[in-house]
């Protein structure tokens, strides 16, 4: 069996998601023969991805039922093919990658999934992913975190898997050098001299998406780009239409993350107001936070604790409280009146948090046994 033989499963898009595509490039680097488990809608012909094996499950259940279709197409799959590691690349994957025995398994842990916000309000679900994460974590090499924080809680939620090797992968993007010049503020008809809030990433409650509409409909001369997909998204297009700021709040499909950067660089602010919401929100520190800054933009955030620490340390925006329209307000008015207090953010970013830091890092917990 090739050595460097090596598949990531991914219960999502491929290729809208940062932190699949940064491991792909790391493992491309070092000759590892990879394949993609995912469920795309679209493959796209990237000329980076050419040598990669893509294996698409299109589900056509809803609800647990999808979880359970997904399950068994990777488990069928994964029985007709030999690999050296296998990376769950979530929590709904891991059952599917376990199965595969006298293998390295890679539980990428990139979100406390039994304190979801979603859980918030339905202790069962909670319950149900701490006993589906726990029955399969004994079959696990390496888990990764985003984090130490939800290593640490990690450690102490399964304290009786001694045998679990463990690390940390950020959220750290691509290192940009150049992006395509779309002129966002021409092809939505902005006055350039309004200041734009980009929010990307899922379109979900508790992510302070509510709050950014309000923050439009309190001012006079901010546009809201609001970039991605998600379950809620309807529902904030209809909050849009009834507060009637439609004219200063556009809504972006979600956009592959290759091309991603190019929208988040017409931008003047990063918006990351997320709620505190469960303990996996409290201890969030999201790829939104780094692509912001390493296109040079200032950050609005409320104060959790692992970006509170980066923003403040390194100067990259300001902490507002997560409720308050004034608070936010003069925030953006801070930002717009000290520019070049700002001018150095994406010079820091690309020196310390952008993803060809954490190669070496990343590689050696794929080859440790």
């Amino acid at each position: 069996m090739n050595e460097k033989k090596i598949a990531i499963i991914f219960l999502g898009d491929f290729f809208f998601d940062a932190r699949c595509i940064n491991m792909v490039r790391s493992l491309l680097l070092e000759n590892y023969s990879i394949t993609i488990v995912c469920t795309y809608i679209k493959k796209f012909d990237y000329k980076e991805f050419k040598n990669i094996e893509f294996h698409n499950i299109v589900l056509n259940r809803r609800g647990v039922g999808k979880y359970i279709e997904f399950h068994n197409n990777v488990v069928e799959f994964l029985k007709k093919k030999s690999f050296n590691t296998i990376i769950a690349g979530d929590f709904y994957s891991l059952s599917s990658a376990c199965v595969y025995k006298n293998t390295n398994i890679i539980y990428d842990c990139r979100e406390i999934y039994t304190e979801l916000a979603v859980h918030y309000y339905n202790p069962l679900y909670k319950l149900l992913s701490f006993w589906y994460e726990k029955y399969f974590l004994k079959n696990v090499n390496t888990v990764i975190t985003t984090a130490k924080t939800d290593e640490k809680l990690l450690r102490q939620k399964y304290p009786k898997f001694k045998h679990l090797r463990w690390g940390q992968i950020y959220n750290y993007p691509i290192n940009y050098s150049k992006c395509k010049k779309l002129n966002l503020k021409k092809k939505f008809n902005i006055s350039k001299n309004y200041t734009t809030i980009v929010y990307q990433g899922v379109i979900q409650k508790n992510r302070g998406i509510g709050q950014l509409i309000k923050l439009i409909k309190s001012s006079k001369d901010i546009v809201a780009i609001i970039i991605g997909s998600g379950e809620a998204k309807n529902h904030y297009i209809k909050k849009t239409k009834e507060l009637n700021v439609l004219d200063r709040i556009k809504f972006i499909n979600k956009v592959p993350y290759l091309e991603l950067l190019n929208y988040t660089a017409e931008c003047d602010i990063g918006w990351s107001v997320i709620k505190g919401r469960g303990i996996s929100n409290q201890f969030a520190m999201p790829n939104k936070l780094f692509e912001y800054t390493l296109m040079g933009l200032p950050v609005i955030s409320s104060p959790l604790e692992n970006i509170k620490d980066i923003i403040i340390k390194y100067n990259l925006g300001i902490i507002v409280d997560e409720k308050s329209i004034n608070d936010q307000l003069s925030a953006v008015e801070h930002i717009k009146n000290n520019k070049n207090k700002y001018k150095h953010i994406g010079i820091t970013i690309k020196r310390d948090f952008t993803w060809d830091i954490q190669h070496e890092k990343f590689i050696d917990l794929i080859n440790e046994k």
